[in-house]
């Protein structure tokens, strides 16, 4: 049985406050166009960032809009701002890379999932903080009643 993998992709605070955020947002259609780069960013989270060139369509923006269901004019205008800011590196025609993802990628197998979670459930069955409020206001007044009821 083959290990499930899961990918993330860290957003810092300030990623629309970014050059390449707040210069892609300025171009027409920008809100569809960042979406877009984000789009993109998840779907090469498995590559590292790097986007493979398929000649499954006439050019890598139609194979990108393809990729992700999206206008291709939107695709062209993303990758042309992408060159603009530099954070696209192409080591040809068919492969690039988006720099800016390599600091943001995380991942882990399902074990290491799994044993995180069991390690964080042992650490809170250790903890010092105590399971029952034996001594708080409330209990002490249930208490009071319980013994009044009791000595009737």
């Amino acid at each position: 049985m083959s290990e499930k993998r899961y990918y993330w992709l860290k957003l810092y605070d300030t990623f629309f406050e970014n050059k390449t955020s707040k210069f892609i947002r300025r171009l027409p259609d920008g809100d569809k166009i960042l979406l877009c780069y984000l789009k993109l960013q998840l779907k090469l989270l498995k590559n590292e960032g790097v986007f493979s060139y398929e000649h499954l369509c006439d050019s890598v923006a139609e194979e990108i809009a393809l990729t992700l269901d999206e206008d291709v004019n939107i695709i062209k205008l993303l990758l042309a701002a992408l060159e603009k800011t530099k954070t696209i590196e192409y080591f040809d025609d068919d492969t690039f890379m988006l720099s800016e993802m390599q600091d943001l990628i995380g991942s882990e197998g399902s074990s290491a999932a799994r044993v995180r979670k069991h390690r964080e459930k042992h650490k809170m069955l250790q903890s010092n903080v105590p399971v029952t409020n034996g001594n708080s206001p409330v209990t002490n007044l249930l208490r009071r009643e319980r013994d009044r009821y009791r000595d009737r």
